[in-house]
């Protein structure tokens, strides 16, 4: 089988990427061979990265959604003879892609709800009655992200997931990190995610504000890059040099050990595999409401409503419990495995639902 992942944002090190990325091993061993159609350049690093897996990245050169867009998809997918094309997103603007799968030909046709809201409701409400008529396969990151996007209609969840001892606490990683970037023994709040606005990183920034009034020690550590990243640089330095930016980075686990708590204020997500990945590490995390608690795992999260205001989350993050890193780390570790959110039975899931849909 030849399956052709067609992401309608940017291919970055983002959750919905790494989410195929890291399923192609598993998939290719079975003899399904994939390759990604990308509207980005994709950065040297994680290009050479994919290719390893031994999948080719197309560039697209045409704007997503237009007539343009439409037939350099088709004939990419006609050319290369797919057999299966899988789109994600989160919206029904999906119908895009699965318009040009079908006429391509391609006959298996998967539309994947990544998130819970989208940030065009009136066309997503539009383009409704057409995009359920235009898949021939529902897939979501969780329940809620797939009653989002389908409704009452029939999906198949193909949980977010983590190689959660990848993820494990190492003391080790801690004390080398944390001598990099001069931490020393501060309180280290932690962020890992997109530079967009969906992760309200300018809500973190005055959050992160109050907290210095109750703990001037404290320092932000940023994972990431993305759009705003530049303006979020800039408005970090009135906060002295108490803010720290990694830029995307292979090994965000390492970055993971040197946090003390964590912060995802989100205005919304379908599943956030970084709160499984923060779980794994033993992080304590504050979450905004709007999170699904569905990847509220373990004990390590709490939920507050965004409206509470910056100083309440500030309050809130000093007043997180702090459990021994190990134990807590390999308390949740073994929870995520025995519940199906280690990566190798999400991916031995994903290739199930392959293999069902190929007997159609």
């Amino acid at each position: 089988m030849k399956a052709l992942h067609v992401f309608t944002v940017a291919v970055t090190r983002n959750g919905i990427t790494m989410f195929a990325l890291e399923r192609a091993d598993v998939l290719r061993q079975a003899g399904v061979a994939m390759d990604f159609a990308a509207g980005n350049a994709v950065e040297p690093t994680l290009l050479r990265e994919i290719e390893s897996h031994g999948i080719h990245v197309h560039k697209l050169s045409n704007r997503r959604g237009g007539l343009a867009y439409v037939r350099e998809l088709a004939g990419l997918i006609r050319e290369n003879r797919y057999d299966l094309v899988h789109a994600h997103g989160n919206s029904s603007s999906l119908f895009v892609e699965m318009l040009a799968a079908a006429l391509a030909g391609c006959k298996l046709r998967v539309a994947h709800s990544h998130n819970t809201t989208c940030l065009h409701p009136r066309q997503d409400r539009r383009l409704r009655p057409l995009f359920y008529m235009s898949y021939t396969a529902a897939a979501a990151c969780g329940t809620d992200a797939g009653k989002w996007l389908f409704g009452r209609r029939k999906f198949t969840v193909l949980p977010n997931a983590v190689d959660a001892n990848r993820f494990r606490f190492d003391p080790a990683a801690r004390k080398a990190v944390r001598e990099e970037l001069g931490l020393g023994n501060a309180l280290v709040v932690g962020h890992v995610g997109r530079f967009n606005d969906q992760k309200n990183h300018a809500f973190l920034l005055e959050i992160f504000r109050e907290l210095l009034k109750r703990r001037p020690d404290a320092h932000l550590l940023l994972v990431g890059d993305g759009f705003h990243e530049k303006t979020l640089r800039e408005r970090a330095k009135a906060l002295g040099g108490s803010v720290l930016f990694t830029g995307s980075v292979p090994d965000p686990e390492r970055f993971l050990a040197a946090m003390d708590v964590m912060a995802l204020p989100s205005l919304y997500e379908g599943f956030p595999t970084v709160l499984l990945e923060w779980q794994a590490a033993g992080l304590p995390s504050l979450v905004s409401d709007t999170v699904t608690r569905e990847a509220a795992l373990t004990k390590l999260v709490r939920f507050l409503p965004l409206g509470a205001g910056a100083a309440s989350w500030a309050e809130a993050l000093l007043a997180l419990d702090r459990p021994d890193r190990a134990q807590a780390s390999a308390d949740a570790t073994e929870f995520l495995l025995s519940a199906g959110y280690d990566l190798g039975r999400a991916a031995e899931k994903m290739l199930h639902f392959y293999t069902e849909l190929s007997k159609r």
